[in-house]
Parts: C-alpha cells; structure tokens; sequence
C-alpha cells in the first residue's frame, strides 16, 4: 500500500453548464447571466452554482451580465432564484470569496455597483465588484482568493 495522497481534482461528480459556466481556471468561475429567450434558463444557472459550491472549496465568481435588466425577469424566475438563495446563503458566504460583475458599458457599472451596495449588505458577506474587463476580473479573483 501506498501512503501517497491522491490529489484532489475538482468537479468529478458533475460539471456546469458549459453555456453557462467557464470553469477553467477553477477556483475562478466565469458565468454568463442566461438571457431572457433561454430554455431553462434559471435552472441551469442555480444548478451550476449548486455544483460550484458542491466543490466545498473557496471560489470568485466573474459575472457576466446579460442584456436585460434585473427588473426585467419574470416574476417566477426571480422568486426562483430567492429561495435558492435563502436556501444556500450560508454555503454560499462561506465558500465564496467574491462576486466580480465584467461590463465596459458605463451606464450600466454604475447602475450595478449602486445595486450591489444594497444587495450586498443584505445577502452576502463577501466583495461584490464591478470592472470592465475580464483581465481585470481575473487579477482581481487572485486577489480575493487570496493567492
């Protein structure tokens, strides 16, 4: 028998939606917000953050938003998302170093980053940032991580 330990590699058990979810260079996870006119939309995404966080191991999450705004979901998509978000609250504060939202446009970073205040204050108790680029997001999920 040997004593050597078996290195662990992440997302064995399931993978996320590859449409969705970028996740090579884990533990940064790339995420495309599903547009509107998406089959399955909102399933897809909570389930693939469900497998981010099956990992049980510190992860950034790099939004990409989508066209529409926030206001726009359907009322059921939303109440979707927020009991996932009740549900998985306390996992998703503990594993998750930040949430880093990527848009040039600088109307729409603005309208982000005043949402955030809000949100971030009520639901999360990691970083939630806005830049332009995915440079950026990427330097600065090292940042968050720690690393």
């Amino acid at each position: 028998m040997s004593n050597m330990t078996q290195k662990y590699v992440p997302f064995q058990q399931s993978v996320p939606d590859r449409d969705l979810f970028d996740i090579g260079d884990w533990p940064t996870a790339f995420i495309r917000f599903p547009e509107l006119n998406e089959e399955n939309r909102v399933s897809r995404l909570l389930a693939g953050l469900d497998c981010l966080l099956s990992q049980e191991e510190p992860f950034v999450a790099v939004w990409t938003p989508p066209s529409h705004d926030h206001d726009d979901e359907p009322h059921e998509d939303e109440k979707t998302a927020i009991l996932w978000i009740k549900k998985h609250r306390d996992r998703l504060n503990h594993f998750c170093q930040g949430y880093v939202y990527v848009t040039q446009d600088e109307a729409l970073r603005a309208l982000l980053e005043e949402r955030l205040k809000t949100v971030s204050r009520k639901l999360y108790q990691f970083p939630m940032k806005v830049v332009q680029t995915r440079q950026q997001a990427s330097e600065l999920a090292v940042k968050l991580l720690g690393a």
